[in-house]
C-alpha cells in the first residue's frame, strides 16, 4: 500500500460552482410596484385607533378602582346657619352630636352648641369674615385652651383633634391658644 501524498490546495483557484448551490437572487421589482407604496390607509388606520385606545383607557383609569373621596368634594365657603353647618359636617364625618341654638347671637347671625368628641363645641356663623375675626380676638383674650377653624363666615370652637380636623375637611383655617 504505498499512499500518493496530496496534491496542496492552491486556494488561488475559482472554486469549481456547484449546479445544487443556491440561485442568485432575481432582480429588485420596479420602482412603482406596490411593495415600494406604504400603505397610507393603514397607516392612518392605524393612528387613529391607537389614539382612540389611548383615549378610552384614560378615561377607564380614570374611572376604575376609585370611589370618589367624600373630603374630595370642595366645601360650601359659607352657611345660613350654625345647625346647617352642623349638618354638613355629621355629614362629612366630623359629628356633633344634640345641637341646640343659642339665643345670645349678639353679633351673629346664629349660634349653636353640640357635643363632639364628649366636650362641647360652639358654632357660630356671622354676616361677614371680619366678625369671624373679631370672634378669635374677643376669645383669646379670656379663654385657654381656645381651638377654633375659622371660615369665611363661621367659626367653630371645640376640642383639638376634632376642631383641627374640621379645619383639615373644610379647607380653612385653624387656630390655638394653649
Amino acid at each position: 500500500m504505498t499512499e500518493q501524498p496530496h496534491q496542496p490546495l492552491d486556494h488561488l483557484d475559482p472554486p469549481v460552482s456547484d449546479p445544487e448551490a443556491t440561485q442568485p437572487l432575481p432582480p429588485p421589482p420596479p420602482r412603482l410596484h406596490p411593495v415600494h407604496r406604504p400603505p397610507v390607509a393603514l397607516i392612518a388606520g392605524l393612528a387613529a385607533g391607537v389614539v382612540i385606545a389611548g383615549a378610552v383607557l384614560a378615561v377607564l383609569l380614570g374611572r376604575i378602582g376609585r370611589d370618589p373621596d367624600p373630603a374630595a368634594e370642595t366645601p360650601p365657603r359659607r352657611f345660613a346657619s350654625p345647625q346647617a353647618l352642623v349638618e354638613y359636617l355629621d355629614r362629612r364625618g366630623l359629628a356633633c352630636d344634640d345641637y341646640e341654638a343659642v339665643d345670645d347671637a349678639r353679633d351673629a347671625v346664629g349660634r349653636g352648641r353640640c357635643v363632639a368628641a364628649g366636650q362641647q363645641v360652639d358654632v357660630g356663623v356671622y354676616a361677614v369674615h371680619s366678625e369671624v375675626e373679631a370672634q378669635w380676638v374677643a376669645l383669646a383674650g379670656i379663654r385657654e385652651p381656645l381651638f377654633m377653624a375659622l371660615g369665611e363666615n363661621w367659626a367653630v370652637d371645640g376640642p383639638a383633634d376634632w376642631t383641627k380636623r374640621v379645619a383639615e375637611v373644610m379647607n380653612v383655617q385653624y387656630r390655638a391658644r394653649p
